[in-house]
């Protein structure tokens, strides 16, 4: 573990000794998040039920955490196909062009930007903080519960008040920062961890993946569009160039993709694929 008292002092480092002692600290970031495996594990089976029910994921942060938070909601509508309109973050200061750090402190904020959401029992929280006491990030999760949704906490430390609020806690305890108090680095680097490990794992169970394959990823640039085409072609084990024929016919859906090639119009591959929570009972219905 790193000391805060440890010598010779960053600024008294060349920059490689820095360097080492920064990737030094990052070993214990691993192990810190296996700690709260099992937690994770809850914590992904809630986000599931969210998903499968129709909820929205909302992820509440401020700071580095809330960068996090909002990194975390925009990505899970390429890579999984879930309607932007059902992944929000609720990110202090995120108005503004460059989040502005000085809003976290407002705990209004974060109560008012929750119930502008009017959440309820289908949707799910996931509100992430170092500290565990972050003012806005605190206030929208108590708003949350009061909507009746539940609140997944991610935090650096040990029985904070966001942990007693939230209905699941996720404590990633990594110990003093390298560079004292700043929690953009193995805090950072933990929190990023968990919520790619929480969310994908969710995903996973809500049938939005098929084995390893991102089957619902959305086809929005030429990369993610050969992805797709790719994963379709290996599926059904066809040429790509068919493939891709049944990715156009299909409006970009993966699925009816798979299901036009096994033999249904692309009609029928739509209703087909919506019936069903993922590709492999729709292949097997």
């Amino acid at each position: 573990m790193v000391t805060a008292d440890a010598s010779p002092q960053l600024d008294q480092l060349s920059i490689d000794a820095v360097v080492d002692r920064l990737l030094d600290a990052e070993a214990r970031v691993l192990p810190a998040v296996r700690r709260a495996e099992g937690e994770l594990a809850r914590a992904a089976a809630l986000l599931a039920g969210a998903v499968v029910a129709g909820g929205r994921l909302v992820f509440i942060g401020a700071g580095t955490s809330g960068r996090l938070a909002a990194a975390e909601a925009a990505e899970l509508p390429g890579t999984f196909g879930i309607a932007e309109a059902r992944c929000r973050g609720v990110i202090a200061g995120g108005q503004h062009a460059a989040i502005d750090d000085a809003e976290e402190d407002d705990a209004d904020a974060g109560a008012s930007g929750v119930r502008a959401l009017r959440l309820g029992r289908s949707d799910a929280v996931v509100a992430v903080a170092a500290s565990g006491r972050t003012p806005f990030t605190l206030a929208g999760a108590i708003e949350a519960r009061s909507a009746g949704a539940p609140v997944i906490a991610v935090v650096n430390a040990e029985r904070s008040p966001l942990a007693a609020v939230a209905q699941l806690a996720v404590e990633l305890i990594v110990g003093e920062e390298v560079l004292r108090g700043s929690t953009r680095l193995s805090a950072g680097t933990a929190q990023k961890v968990a919520l790619n490990a929480l969310t994908t794992a969710a995903m996973a169970a809500a049938g939005r993946t098929h084995g390893d394959l991102m089957i619902d990823v959305s086809p929005a640039n030429a990369k993610l569009r050969d992805r797709l085409t790719c994963i379709v072609a290996e599926i059904v084990g066809c040429p790509l160039a068919e493939a891709d024929a049944a990715v156009q016919a299909c409006g970009g859906s993966g699925r009816a993709a798979v299901l036009q090639l096994r033999g249904l119009s692309p009609a029928d591959a739509a209703r087909q694929a919506a019936a069903h929570r993922s590709l492999r009972a729709a292949l097997n219905g």
